[in-house]
């Protein structure tokens, strides 16, 4: 996640920031985070993971203009052996730091023991995702989260059990001011760190910013300034700032406490019923939603359909095969199945077999080898086989650990296909076509107690309603992408007035012709019509209400992308 834009970065660079978590942050950010920590010349400090030593620095000059002594005050811990001796060596020639205060440790091996309490902690924690955040090091970081009672799931990032451990470093009254990856504010996984705040400390403040502190990279993040620690919580407040310059105006006019916060529902948000996005919806806007979500005509896309992750291959170049190679190899109609696998492959409300065939003619679409089992193979197809072996793909890790590595698991012919990642808003198409997906897509097979169609289903995606759902529940990432999981897709809120199944049906081609053609905007109107206002007896006004809402999430995450 975070590591410091100095002198240092070029060693940095040179090195695997991906494996260490080592990203650069905005001097500006990091005086602002220790100006609000520190706040007596008496304070000690900590950072945690010091890379390129911009806290530790700013820390030092902090204490300094206050009357401390930075020398006995400053304290850090450093993994990468490299970056250690660099800025250890710098911050003891021009601050006079000991070195003895400077640990060349993994943060995780360091017991929070009276040795190492301190009246403040500040930085940045490394951000590794779970793929990478694997075997020993991350079984070490969540015996240290369960240490203070929070249990973390093997999904975790490495910030969460490192923000847990860090707290564990402060003395009673202590302050945290921390650069956070905002998966706080709507990862599964971070809900047990959610709960944990309120209770270590006295108060906690989010800081959001209209533009991303980091253009660069794909990961969002926010501030995180907690203090009072012991305490029991009265106040759990967010802000969200136009700019980062703001925050150097906070510095100049010695503000605190911050201005312009608002209380938000800490129990809500670790329980996982309201996002930290929502608050970017007006309170009115809110309050409809809440109504809505609660209202017997809408239901939960979870409890309409199930939605999964599409077919792992593990040789995507090998499985996937246009119709000129599919008859070069001679390969039997009874072993392909046609596929899409892309998210750009969907138009319209349905996808149709011309659609699929459009789609197969520009390499947006293939067909799937699907073997069954091993048992009574065609030559053709062991000839195809003993290639992909000499190409490698039984090698792939996938494919090396399932037996037959050619026999492709999990593939379903879904009612539905939903995008994964999108640009303006996820599609919902109808499966007219019967084709399998990848795992580029989610798949959707409609529960029989539903008694509705792929076709209608489509329909009631269109609404405002739906459309706000799924910028509450997904979250955006690089270049103003939406990411939605399967979990979050099924918390999408769809609206089903059941007596108008027909009309929906009769709706289909016009809606289908709206969206093909790009005119969004009508479509969702007609929906709304219908659905919302007929339907389930909305106003006009909340429609209008709902679509705005929608537009603001959907603007905010688009204006996120563009670099300040």
């Amino acid at each position: 996640m975070a590591r410091v834009r100095d002198e240092t970065s070029e060693l940095l660079d040179s090195r695997d920031a991906k494996t260490l978590g080592a990203y650069y942050t905005d001097a500006q950010i990091a005086d602002f985070l220790v100006w609000w920590a520190i706040r007596s010349a008496r304070n000690t400090v900590m950072d945690p993971c010091f890379g390129g030593g911009v806290f530790l620095r700013s820390a030092c000059d902090r204490l300094t203009e206050l009357g401390g002594q930075p020398t006995n005050q400053v304290f850090g811990v450093e993994i990468d052996p490299d970056v250690y001796t660099q800025i250890a060596d710098k911050l003891s020639d021009e601050f006079g730091v000991r070195k003895p205060n400077l640990l060349l440790y993994d943060f995780f091996d360091i017991d929070p023991t009276v040795v190492y309490q301190v009246d403040t902690i500040v930085g940045n924690p490394p951000f590794i995702r779970y793929q990478r955040f694997s075997g020993d090091a991350r079984k070490r970081a969540l015996m240290r989260a369960a240490e203070q009672g929070v249990h973390l799931t093997e999904l975790a990032s490495s910030w969460a059990p490192f923000l847990v451990h860090s707290i564990a470093m402060l003395r009673q009254g202590g302050r945290l001011a921390m650069v956070i990856p905002a998966e706080i504010g709507h990862a599964a996984y971070a809900l047990p760190v959610l709960d944990y705040l309120p209770k270590s400390f006295g108060k906690v403040t989010f800081l959001t910013f209209q533009k991303k502190l980091f253009p660069n990279l794909s990961q969002d993040t926010l501030l995180l300034l907690a203090e009072n620690k012991g305490a029991t919580c009265s106040r759990f407040l967010w802000r969200d700032l136009a700019h980062t310059g703001i925050l150097r105006d906070m510095c100049s006019q010695g503000r605190l406490p911050l201005r312009g916060t608002k209380s938000i529902n800490a129990q809500n948000l670790a329980q996982g019923h309201e996002r930290l996005i929502e608050q970017f919806v007006p309170r009115k806007t809110r309050d409809l939603y809440y109504r809505l979500e609660k209202l017997s005509l809408a239901r939960r896309l979870g409890e309409l359909a199930n939605v999964g992750i599409g077919y792992v291959t593990g040789a995507n170049s090998f499985f996937h095969l246009s119709a000129e190679e599919a008859n070069h190899w001679e390969i039997p109609t009874g072993f392909l199945r046609p596929a899409i696998r892309r998210g750009r492959a969907l138009s319209g409300l349905r996808l149709t077999h011309e659609d699929w065939r459009n789609a197969l003619a520009i390499g947006e679409a293939s067909y799937l080898l699907y073997i069954e089992t091993e048992v009574g193979l065609p030559t053709s197809i062991r000839h195809y086989l003993e290639f992909g072996e000499q190409q490698g793909a039984s090698q792939s890790y996938k494919c090396r650990t399932r037996s037959p590595w050619f026999c492709v698991p999990h593939v379903y012919r879904p009612d539905a296909l939903l995008s994964y990642m999108s640009g303006t808003t996820p599609r919902l198409v109808a499966n007219d076509a019967g084709v399998v997906a990848s795992n580029s897509l989610h798949i959707l097979r409609l529960y029989p107690h539903t008694t509705l169609t792929n076709d209608t289903l489509a329909v009631l995606w269109q609404t405002s309603l739906t459309q706000l759902s799924v910028e509450v529940e997904g979250h955006g990432m690089g270049g103003g992408m939406l990411k939605l999981e399967p979990t979050e897709a099924e918390n999408v809120i769809v609206a089903w007035p059941q007596h108008t199944n027909g009309k929906l049906k009769a709706m289909l081609e016009e809606l289908d012709t709206l969206v093909r053609s790009g005119d969004i905007a009508h479509a969702q109107a007609r929906a709304d019509a219908m659905i919302l206002r007929e339907g389930i007896g909305l106003s006009k006004n909340d429609c209008r209400l709902l679509q705005e809402a929608a537009d603001t999430l959907r603007d905010r995450r688009y204006s996120r992308s563009t670099k300040t």
